[in-house]
């Protein structure tokens, strides 16, 4: 008799096989985090390339504020200053009456009846002949 531990073949054959399931699995899990991260990563980067675009605007905004062009166009525009040879106008839209409108004319209601159909004209009659008369076609030819 022999003392000690025997694995047998079987069991090392299942021991694999439970081993190369189990590694698959989490092989596939691992693929599947990669392709998650992989789309929030592209999604983050076009948020972040957006970002910069916005940034990049609101600079150009903040040094054209900055410029007497501007304070210019600002007194102009919400504080209502002109200069001596400027022309300014009024908008005057708030007093001003609505111009009226004609009625038009109102479009017929229909008929309540249906009309009823024209009849279609009849063919006319061949002309009879008399009994004594020999009636000879013409073949053109």
């Amino acid at each position: 008799m022999q003392a000690g531990f025997r694995i047998r073949p079987r069991y090392l054959i299942l021991f694999f096989i439970l081993t190369f399931f189990v590694l698959g699995g989490v092989y596939l899990s691992q693929q599947t985090k990669l392709t998650t991260i992989a789309d929030e990563k592209v999604q983050l980067q076009s948020q972040l390339d957006a970002l910069k675009v916005e940034e990049e605007r609101l600079e150009r905004m903040l040094e054209y504020m900055r410029t007497t062009d501007y304070m210019i166009q600002y007194a102009r525009e919400k504080l209502g200053y002109v200069f001596d040879d400027d022309w300014k106008f009024y908008d005057d839209t708030a007093n001003a009456k609505p111009t009226p409108k004609y009625a038009e004319t109102p479009t017929p209601a229909p008929a309540l009846t249906t009309p009823l159909p024209t009849p279609s004209p009849s063919p006319a009659p061949l002309p009879i002949t008399p009994p004594d008369v020999v009636v000879i076609p013409i073949v053109p030819g």
